[in-house]
C-alpha cells in the first residue's frame, strides 16, 4: 500500500494532487495512502476528526465534521476521506460543506471527500477542513471513517512530505452499551500496516497484551476511552521499543483467553 514511486511520473502526480488526490488513497481496506507517492509515513496521531458527540451517531442525522492535521515544519496540506460500513460499502452520505476547500468524488462503489487546490491552505501551520456527513437512516452496526492527510513542505516534489493515515469508528446511538466484561465488539484492520488500532467495548482498567505466535509476551498497552468504546493502539514495537518483524500476532483484550484477536502486522 505505502510505497514511494521514484521518477518523473510520481513527481508529476504529486504536483497534480495539489488540486485533489486520486481516489482510493484513504488507507481503508483495499486502498493505498498518500504515501504511495509522497515520501514519508508519519503518525496518524497528527490528525483529528471531530464532530461526533461521544463517538456515536444518531441514525439519519446530519453532521458537520472537522478534520485537522498538524505536523511540525510543514506548510501545505491535503487529505482524502471515506466512510464505510463493516462490509466495506459506503456508510451514509458524504457531502461538501465548503466547495472552495473540498470536493466530492465517487469511484468503484466508494465516495470520497478531498481537498481542492485552494484547500491546500498554503503557508499555514496546519490544515483544517469541514466535512458533511449524513448518517445511515437504518444503521447496520458501526461505521468507520478512514482518511489519509498529507503534510507537505511545499518544495514542489514528493520528497519531504508526510502521509498521515488514521481511522475513527462510530457506533449508532441505538446500540446498547456492552456491559459484560467478557463481551467485546471489535473493529480493526487486518492486515495492519506498521501499527494496530483496535476499537472495542470492554473494561478500561484491563491492559491489552500482544503475544507472538509462539505465545511470548511482546508488548502491553493501555486503552484510552473514545466515547462509549475503548481504543487500543499498538505501535508495532516490543517492550524495549524495538520494531517487531512482519508476522501474525495475538492481541488479548482484557483477561479472558477467549477475548483474543489475531492480526497480521505488515511493513
Amino acid at each position: 500500500m505505502r510505497f514511494l514511486f521514484i521518477g518523473l511520473a510520481c513527481a508529476g502526480l504529486a504536483l497534480a494532487s495539489s488540486g485533489g488526490p486520486p481516489d482510493a488513497k484513504t488507507g481503508a481496506p483495499g486502498e493505498g495512502t498518500c504515501a504511495d507517492c509522497h515520501s514519508f509515513t508519519g503518525s496518524g496521531d497528527s490528525t483529528i476528526l471531530a464532530g461526533l458527540p461521544t463517538g456515536n451517531y444518531q441514525p439519519g442525522s446530519t453532521y458537520v465534521l472537522t478534520l485537522s492535521v498538524s505536523f511540525a515544519g510543514q506548510t501545505r496540506w491535503g487529505f482524502e476521506l471515506t466512510c464505510l460500513d463493516t462490509t466495506g460499502n459506503p456508510a451514509g452520505q458524504l457531502t461538501v460543506v465548503d466547495s472552495v476547500q473540498t470536493s466530492y468524488s465517487f469511484s468503484n462503489g466508494r465516495q470520497y471527500l478531498k481537498q481542492t487546490g485552494a484547500g491546500t491552505q498554503r503557508g499555514r501551520s496546519n490544515g483544517v477542513w469541514q466535512i458533511g456527513w449524513q448518517a445511515p437512516a437504518v444503521p447496520n452496526g458501526p461505521v468507520a471513517f478512514h482518511w489519509c492527510a498529507n503534510a507537505c513542505d511545499d518544495n514542489n516534489s514528493p520528497s519531504g512530505d508526510y502521509a498521515l493515515a488514521d481511522s475513527l469508528i462510530a457506533w449508532p446511538s441505538s446500540v446498547a452499551e456492552v456491559e459484560a466484561p467478557t463481551r467485546y465488539g471489535w473493529y480493526y484492520l487486518n492486515p495492519a500496516r506498521n501499527r494496530v488500532i483496535i476499537q472495542y467495548h470492554g473494561v478500561k482498567a484491563r491492559p491489552v497484551r500482544i503475544y507472538s505466535s509462539a505465545g511470548a509476551l511482546v508488548s502491553t498497552v493501555r486503552p484510552e476511552q473514545k466515547g462509549r468504546t475503548l481504543r487500543a493502539v499498538w505501535d508495532g514495537t516490543d517492550r524495549q521499543g524495538r520494531p517487531v518483524p512482519e508476522a501474525s500476532y495475538f492481541i488479548r483484550l482484557g483477561d479472558e483467553v477467549r477475548n483474543v484477536v489475531k492480526v497480521q502486522l505488515i511493513r
